[in-house]
C-alpha cells in the first residue's frame, strides 16, 4: 500500500486527553502551525488523513506491546488450541491471559483498547473534515471514496472492540470537550453503529480491481458485514431472528461477483507464508514492508510463532488436541495424506516433514531440528506454520503481510447462514469447494442441518486456525466452557471470560464509565 503507515504529521491527528479537577483548560497554539482545523487543505491533506486512519489497524503501531505480543497473544492464547511455547514462561503477562487470572489492568486490555480508539478518533476526523471539502479542494470521486474506507474503518475499529470487549464506548464523531467523557453503550446499540458502518461503506466503496492493495473495498465491507451479523447472532443480548439472512444477504453480493472478482488460491500454504500476497482469494490484507525503510512498516509476527527449533522465539505451540482433530477424517486426500490444510497450518512429527527430499521443515526434517534443539523427537508437540516464511531464522522485522479476511471464510460463514436458514444443499456445495481446492479433500455426504453445522466447525478449524477466529466462533456458538474444559483450561469460566473488562485506564479517565 504506497505510502500507507508513514507517520502523519502528529500534531494534526492526536487528541490529547488532559486528567485535572478544572472544568476547562487553555490551549496555545502557534499562528503558523497546522491544526485540525487549518490542515484539510486539499486531496492530498485528505489522503494524509486517510494514511493515519489505517495506522492503527490490529495495533500496528505498537510494535512491541501490541503488534509482537498483545495482539497474537489476547487473540491467540485464548484458543483452546493454543499452548505457550518454550519462551512464554518468562513473561507473567502472556501467561496471565493464557489462564485467564488477568485483571482490567492488564496492559494487553489498555493496548487493544488504546489503539483502537486512536483509529476511531482518526477515521472520524476523516469523514468530519473530509465531508467539508469543497469541490475546488476535492473531486466528488475521490471525496466519496476517502469517506467510504474512513467508515469502513471506523466500522471495523467498533467491531473489533465489540469483538473483544464486553462494552464499549462509541465514538462516530470527534472528540470535543463535550463528548471526551462518555458512557459505555449497550451491546445492541453498538452493533447498530457497526452495521450502518459497514452498510454505507460498502455504498460509497470501489471493486477490488478498482482499488489500490490494502485498501477498504465493497468486498471487504461487504465481508465485515456479514461477519458482524454472525458475530452479533451468536450474542444473547442482541441477536434478531434476521441475523443470519442478513449475513447469507451480504455475503451472496461477494460469491456472485457483485464486490468483485474473488476465488480461492490453491496453493494454501502460499496464503500465509509472503509468496502470494494480495492475490485472488484475500479481500482485507495488513500490509507489511521490510524494516530497513523509515515508515517501520513491519512486523516480527513470525518470530514469535516459529518455534526455537525453527531459529523464531518459540512464543506459542499447538495442542496435540489440533493435529488430532485435524487427522479426524483419515488419510483420504487425494494426495494420499491428511487434509492438506493440516501440513500448511502445523508442523508436527509425520513422515511428510520427515522426508529429506523436500524443504517442508526449513531445509531440515522434524527429526533432526527435534533431536538439535529439544534432544527428543517429541512425538506429541505440534507447532503452528502460518504467518512462517519459509526461512524463520532471520527473526528480526520483515514485510509478510497477514490477512485479515479471504474468500474461504466468506464461504463457510456463507455456508453457515444457509444451512441456518434452512439452504442446507446449497452450503453443502460451498463447503465442499473449499475442501476441494483447499484441502484435496473429497465431498461430504451428509445432508442433515445438524450434521452439516458439526461438519462446519471442523471446516473452520481446518481452514481458519491462527486466523484469529477460534475463540469468537466457540463463544458464537456456546461452546466456550465445553472447549476450554476439554483443553484442561481450568481457570476458565465464560461467564467472566469470553470478553475482556473495561480496561482501567478507561475507568480512572472517563468519569461516565464505572
Amino acid at each position: 500500500m504506497k505510502n500507507i503507515y508513514k507517520i502523519i504529521i502528529a500534531t494534526v491527528f492526536t487528541v490529547t486527553i488532559i486528567a485535572c479537577d478544572d472544568d476547562a483548560f487553555i490551549q496555545q497554539v502557534s499562528p503558523d502551525q497546522l491544526t485540525s482545523d487549518s490542515f484539510w487543505r486539499n486531496a492530498e491533506d485528505a489522503q494524509s488523513g486517510l494514511t493515519a486512519a489505517y495506522s492503527e489497524l490490529e495495533a500496528r503501531s505498537n510494535f512491541w506491546d501490541g503488534w509482537q505480543e498483545g495482539r497474537p497473544v489476547v487473540e491467540y492464547f485464548r484458543s483452546d488450541y493454543a499452548l505457550p511455547g518454550p519462551d512464554a514462561i518468562n513473561y507473567g503477562h502472556w501467561l496471565s491471559i493464557f489462564n485467564f487470572n488477568y485483571t482490567n489492568g492488564h496492559t494487553f486490555l489498555n493496548v487493544l483498547w488504546k489503539t483502537n480508539y486512536k483509529g476511531l478518533n482518526f477515521s472520524n476526523q476523516v469523514i468530519t473534515k473530509v465531508n467539508e471539502m469543497t469541490a475546488e479542494q476535492i473531486s466528488v470521486k475521490e471525496k466519496k471514496q476517502i469517506i467510504g474506507e474512513a467508515t469502513f474503518l471506523r466500522g471495523y475499529y467498533h467491531f473489533k472492540l465489540l469483538t473483544l470487549f464486553e462494552k464499549i464506548v462509541l465514538r462516530t464523531e470527534m472528540i470535543n470537550t463535550e463528548t471526551l467523557n462518555k458512557a459505555l453503550a449497550t451491546r445492541k446499540e453498538a452493533w447498530g453503529v457497526v452495521i450502518k458502518d459497514f452498510q454505507d461503506a460498502e455504498a460509497m466503496l470501489s471493486l477490488v480491481g478498482d482499488t489500490q492493495a490494502g485498501r477498504a473495498t465493497k468486498g471487504a465491507a461487504l465481508a465485515y458485514l456479514g461477519k458482524a451479523y454472525m458475530y452479533k447472532a451468536g450474542d444473547a443480548t442482541s441477536s434478531d431472528a434476521s441475523d443470519y439472512e442478513n449475513a447469507a444477504a451480504a455475503f451472496k453480493k461477494i460469491v456472485n461477483g457483485n464486490a468483485g472478482s474473488y476465488n480461492l488460491e490453491p496453493n494454501f500454504l502460499s496464503l500465509f507464508n509472503g509468496e502470494n500476497e494480495n492475490n485472488q482469494e484475500s479481500i482485507f490484507e495488513l500490509q507489511f514492508k521490510s524494516g530497513d525503510d523509515n515508515s517501520w512498516n513491519a512486523t516480527r509476527l513470525h518470530a514469535f510463532v516459529g518455534d526455537w527449533s525453527l531459529g523464531g522465539w518459540g512464543g506459542i505451540e499447538a495442542s496435540p488436541a489440533i493435529v488430532t482433530e485435524m487427522k479426524a477424517e483419515g488419510m483420504i486426500a487425494t494426495t494420499g495424506r491428511y487434509d492438506s490444510r493440516l501440513y500448511g497450518s502445523v508442523y508436527f512429527r509425520d513422515p511428510f516433514f520427515n522426508d529429506t527430499n523436500t524443504n517442508e521443515m526449513q531445509g531440515y526434517t522434524w527429526d533432526q531440528l527435534m533431536d538439535w534443539q529439544y534432544n527428543d523427537t517429541y512425538e506429541n508437540h505440534a507447532y503452528f506454520r502460518k504467518w512462517l516464511p519459509n526461512y524463520v531464522y532471520d527473526n528480526s522485522y520483515i514485510g509478510l503481510n497477514v490477512v485479515l479476511m479471504r474468500y474461504a471464510d466468506v464461504l463457510l460463514m456463507y455456508a453457515e447462514a444457509l444451512n441456518e436458514t434452512g439452504a442446507t444443499t446449497e452450503a453443502i456445495t460451498h463447503i465442499n469447494k473449499v475442501r476441494a481446492i483447499h484441502g484435496n479433500m473429497p465431498a461430504i455426504t451428509i445432508t442433515s442441518k445438524d450434521a452439516v453445522k458439526t461438519q462446519i466447525i471442523h471446516e473452520r478449524t481446518m481452514e481458519l486456525t491462527l486466523e484469529s477466529v477460534r475463540f469468537f466462533d466457540l463463544r458464537r456458538w456456546g461452546m466456550l466452557d465445553k472447549a476450554m474444559q476439554d483443553a484442561g483450561r481450568t481457570g476458565f469460566n465464560a461467564s467472566q471470560h469470553s470478553y475482556l473488562p473495561v480496561p482501567l485506564t478507561e475507568i480512572q479517565t472517563n468519569s461516565e464509565v464505572n
